[in-house]
């Protein structure tokens, strides 16, 4: 069995370009013809999930670590929130890969083909991730660069780091699971300081407090027993007064104020230390359960959330399709209801999409992602069309006409009702017992 490396040297910061060279073969080999199915976010990289390869599941590419690995446990990919990339792709990315390759020109820049558009993936810094069609247009990219440019001369050669492809992902995953132990161990330990911290503030704000009950309780049962002895409408920097031991004590006072209101100062300061070493001992009792929570769970504790303050994506993760995917690549969208079928028409789908509804029916509006120019095959737009038949209220009978247009061609007025629209330049077919199209997965 080739011999796995437990522990990269120091100087390793990702793979050379032999090693993505290997991946990019075995991933050509393997998972050409296999269908995009899905696109997540996993351990602060970019998971793409395929269907129909027997030996791999997907793959996968961090973009700070420079790797490109093949995927065979998905279990050890969890998903995540997902960043501006992933959207993206979901959005842009889809169909049956036809090959896998790396344009060395350019460095470590790994081209992932199919039928219709190739995805760019440079494997270094301030590059972005790229979907082009096959005449090299651009059709989205993650950020703003300037592009790729050809290298002055070629990386490089370093001999392999694992002769199996496969033993990549085993090692990014024990790398990852280790990095994330670390960065939790140093957050647990940041926030076990944090609260120390809090805890000394808190106990020496509750000394702080004692003092003052202490100094102004006196000052207010020696004034208030020597008043009689004052204009207690008078104004005073300070008084000297006979304490209960019969010692002469002098007591500073606010001049501006009176001595009653002095006298009534002070009570009320009294009233503010009790209340300051009550607060300040329940939250000293708080900081303190969390103190030991911490050393128990060995967990961080969840940090509060508000509602407000989460990005809008986050707090409605609905989704306003059902996604079905072809043999041949071809992906359908097919709205949920009827404010689901705004969204898609009007939000989701591009302008050269095709767009198609059961005529005379309540349904679903069923998008067939295009290429801008591209002619349609009639064995999808029959596929469109059975699925408009099978998600409307013509189900029942699995017939009836269906209406099909450029997405371009379908406007909404407003105050029109959910799911309602005009259109035009339509053409219509007629379909007969409607079945779900064969091949067609849904994702």
């Amino acid at each position: 069995m080739p011999q796995q490396k437990k522990f990269l040297p120091a100087a390793y910061k990702a793979m050379y370009l032999s090693d993505t060279i290997q991946v990019v073969e075995f991933l050509d080999k393997f998972a050409s013809g296999s269908l995009v199915t899905a696109v997540y976010r996993s351990r602060g990289g970019t998971l793409i999930k395929l269907y129909g390869s027997p030996e791999i599941s997907g793959f996968f590419f961090h973009l700070k670590d420079k790797i490109i690995i093949p995927v065979k446990n998905l279990g050890a990919f969890p998903k995540e929130p997902l960043s501006r990339l992933e959207e993206g792709l979901r959005s842009n990315f889809f169909g049956k890969i036809t090959a896998f390759s790396v344009m060395k020109e350019y460095g470590k820049v790994v081209k992932v083909e199919t039928e219709n558009l190739d995805l760019i993936i440079p494997l270094f810094a301030g590059k972005s991730v790229v979907v082009q069609d096959e005449s090299g247009k651009e059709i989205w990219r993650d950020k703003k660069d300037n592009g790729l440019n050809l290298l002055e001369k070629p990386m490089k050669d370093f001999p392999l780091t694992f002769v199996d492809p496969l033993f990549w992902e085993s090692w990014f995953v024990e790398k990852s699971d280790k990095e994330r132990e670390e960065e939790k161990k140093k957050k647990l330990e940041e926030k076990r300081s944090k609260i120390l911290s809090a805890i000394n503030i808190v106990k020496d704000d509750i000394k702080k407090h004692e003092e003052n009950l202490a100094k102004f309780t006196d000052f207010a049962a020696l004034l208030k027993a020597n008043l009689w002895k004052f204009d207690s409408s008078e104004h005073k920097n300070s008084v000297l007064v006979s304490d209960f031991e019969n010692n002469e004590k002098e007591i500073t006072l606010d001049p501006a104020k009176t001595l009653l209101q002095n006298m009534e100062r002070f009570f009320q300061n009294i009233k503010k230390a009790k209340n300051g070493i009550e607060n300040s001992g329940k939250r000293l009792e708080t900081l303190s359960e969390e103190l030991e929570k911490l050393a128990l769970s060995d967990e961080l504790p969840a940090e509060p959330k508000s509602v407000l303050k989460q990005p809008k994506k986050q707090q409605n993760s609905h989704v306003p399709y059902h996604e079905f995917h072809a043999k041949n690549g071809r992906v359908f969208l097919v709205g949920k209801e009827e404010k689901d079928n705004d969204e898609l028409t009007f939000k989701v789908a591009l302008p050269h999409d095709l767009w198609f509804h059961a005529k005379d029916y309540h349904g679903s509006h069923v998008i067939m992602r295009m290429k801008k120019g591209e002619e349609p095959k009639q064995q999808d737009i029959l596929a469109a069309c059975a699925l408009a038949i099978l998600y409307s209220k013509a189900k029942k009978g699995r017939c009836g006409e269906v209406w099909y247009t450029a997405r371009k061609n379908v406007t909404k007025h407003k105050g029109m009702a959910a799911g309602l629209v005009n259109f035009k330049n339509a053409k219509v077919i007629y379909m007969k017992d409607a079945a779900m199209p064969e091949g067609l997965v849904k994702v």
